[in-house]
């Protein structure tokens, strides 16, 4: 036998080789994901600990839905129960995180069903995640490294990233995993036309978990409606199929999400008769359009009058409902903006996270800015056609992204859908590096132009200049608040009403039987506004709060961002004379064992 023969035997055949380059990086960083994110929160999640408020309110109603509360009963009667909060939050999380742990708990018991669940969930929407953005990246660039690159630069983009941590059981990771999809449906869509009817699926549901999918479902229109604008192939069915698919999910969400007393009830902050309207609106005009392509002959006239026909669905929406215009926060109690909401990074404008925050607002921004960087060096390649896949990537990133310059929250949606055009940049500074000798050379170039084109770069060279805001010992001592060990200590009383901190109010109702006065969400304004007067405002304001909310006790965390951001306002407040070891009559303090971390309270029984 030669030696030529036997080294072909002894190599990978192709079909290995694609499968160690697709799916091998995929699964190292995944794995890799998986190991980092264990090491750092792997003791909390033993603890039942997870990642935020909202991964704790998410808990607490698939446990009231497991428990038996009606699928069109979104109260959570635990919370604020003089007037409890009707969470607009969607039942398909529900479905998805409570159906494994029914499942597992006849086996397991609840405690470990759970644990494996906020583990497994999060961790399979990652490895989803990878999947899309790699095989978008190579949608851009073909080459054995793109996965690789694509794979590591969502290792490295800390705010997406986040999104899918362990104990992350929140809605956002399976948004951006479905705006993902709808991207690839699109964009895959000239071999595949039913992928439109898909993509008009994942869109309709996208609206029905969250109205912050407004973006990129717009994005999508866009898309979709820019295909019939150009004259590709079978445009007019493709577009047709997409707003079909689109109002009729979005009819059926509508049609499960409330009941029939609610189905007309016009809501800003969540799936309603609104959004219902404008998607229908939407597939009208797209059909209409569709049935009508002999008309429009040019690109141009197709475009004007598809924005025109878009724009007066638009308009015609905001005339019948004006207050959605404001957005989801309109008519909140303008003291409840100016204390709690403005202090709510996430849900500012990004603007304000850039000038409080230095090194958080490059964080967040950086991939979008090298994923638009991408885009404008392909429009300058005089030898790649900018098409379909790039037409569309960009489009999903630009109104992502500026939706993100409005609210903040909505800049991991931009990040995590610009991953594969800063991918593409990388790539092409890379190859573009190969021209470089000796070998060393280019080496030490490639280095270079990685570690430039990191996300982590910018951010880290501006926090060597840069001080963050947030003391150490307010990071330090408000997790100690919120930990299961602490909040465990409350089990001891009897049950009753906290008026607690609003940061307090989930993890509370997480992990004891108390119901709680306040959460950090906006539909639970007059608990959070209870909040306030507890603990900013004077003792005769403080006591008529307590009477109001039919309280049995009062909770505060000694040290942590909330309570230095209440005694900024209430510098004489009750907060302040709380800790300052003043009690009013009608409180007795409680030792907990906190060691002075929790600040309980009960309020005497002698007290209306």
């Amino acid at each position: 036998m030669s030696k030529t023969s036997s080294k072909k035997q002894k190599g990978l055949s192709p079909r290995a080789e694609y499968i160690i380059e697709r799916h091998g990086s995929v699964w190292l960083v995944w794995l890799l994901l998986l190991f980092i994110s264990w090491t750092r929160n792997g003791t909390k999640l033993l603890r039942g600990e997870l990642a935020s408020n909202d991964d704790y309110m998410r808990m607490v109603e698939v446990r009231d839905w497991l428990g038996g509360q009606n699928w069109f009963d979104m109260h959570q009667y635990r919370l604020n129960p003089v007037d409890p909060l009707n969470s607009h939050w969607a039942r398909i999380s529900d479905v998805l995180i409570g159906g494994p742990i029914k499942t597992l708990t006849p086996l397991l018991g609840p405690a470990k069903a759970e644990l494996i669940t906020v583990i497994a969930y999060p961790s399979i929407l990652l490895l989803v995640y990878l999947y899309f953005a790699t095989a978008l990246a190579g949608k851009l660039i073909s080459n054995r490294a793109t996965p690789v690159i694509a794979a590591f630069m969502l290792a490295l983009s800390f705010g997406a990233l986040s999104q899918f941590g362990l104990g992350r059981i929140d809605h956002h990771s399976l948004q951006i995993v479905m705006a993902l999809a709808t991207c690839w449906f699109i964009v895959t869509s000239p071999n595949k036309p039913k992928h439109m009817i898909y993509a008009g699926i994942l869109c309709g549901l996208a609206l029905y978990i969250g109205i912050e999918s407004a973006p990129y479902v717009a994005a999508a229109c866009i898309a979709v409606v820019l295909i019939w604008v150009f004259g590709e192939d079978s445009g007019a069915q493709k577009m047709r199929n997409f707003g079909l698919a689109l109002a009729a999910t979005t009819v059926v969400s509508l049609l499960v999400s409330a009941p029939p007393s609610q189905w007309f009830t016009p809501t800003c902050d969540a799936l309603s008769v609104v959004y219902t309207q404008l998607t229908l609106a939407v597939a009208m005009i797209l059909w209409g359009l569709s049935m009508s392509s002999a008309k429009f002959k040019t690109p141009l006239s197709r475009f004007i009058a598809a924005g025109v026909l878009g724009s007066l669905a638009l308009v015609v929406t905001l005339l019948l409902y004006p207050h959605c215009l404001k957005g989801p926060y309109a008519g909140l109690d303008p003291r409840l903006v100016e204390i709690w909401l403005s202090n709510v990074s996430e849900a500012g404008h990004f603007k304000k996270l850039f000038m409080n925050d230095i090194v958080a607002g490059l964080a967040a921004i950086i991939v979008p800015i090298l994923a638009i960087t991408g885009y404008i060096f392909a429009t300058q390649n005089p030898h790649k056609k900018v098409a379909l896949t790039e037409r569309t990537f960009i489009i999903f990133v630009a109104l992502t992204l500026s939706a993100g310059f409005v609210q903040t929250r909505l800049m991991f949606f931009a990040t995590a859908l610009a991953i594969p055009f800063a991918t593409y940049l990388i790539m092409n500074t890379l190859l573009w590096a190969k021209k470089f000798e000796p070998k060393i050379k280019m080496v030490v170039i490639r280095a270079g132009l990685i570690i430039a084109l990191s996300p982590v770069t910018l951010p880290l060279l501006a926090s060597l200049f840069v001080k963050t805001s947030i003391t150490q010992e307010a990071s330090r001592n408000m997790p100690l608040c919120t930990s299961q060990p602490m909040l465990n200590k409350l089990n001891d009383l009897p049950k009753g009403t906290a008026l607690t901190q609003i940061d307090l109010g989930a993890p509370i109702l997480n992990f004891t039987d108390l119901s709680v006065t306040s959460a950090p969400y906006h539909r639970n304004a007059s608990g959070i506004l209870a909040a306030l007067d507890m603990f900013i405002e004077d003792e005769a304001t403080a006591k008529l709060a307590i009477i109001n909310m039919k309280a049995n006790y009062v909770i505060a965390c000694a040290e942590g961002n909330e309570t230095e951001m209440m005694l900024k306002y209430g510098q004489h407040g009750m907060l302040a004379q709380l800790k300052a070891g003043i009690t009013p009559t009608w409180l007795e303090k409680v030792d907990i064992g906190s060691e002075g971390i929790l600040l309980v309270y009960r309020v005497k029984q002698s007290q209306p």
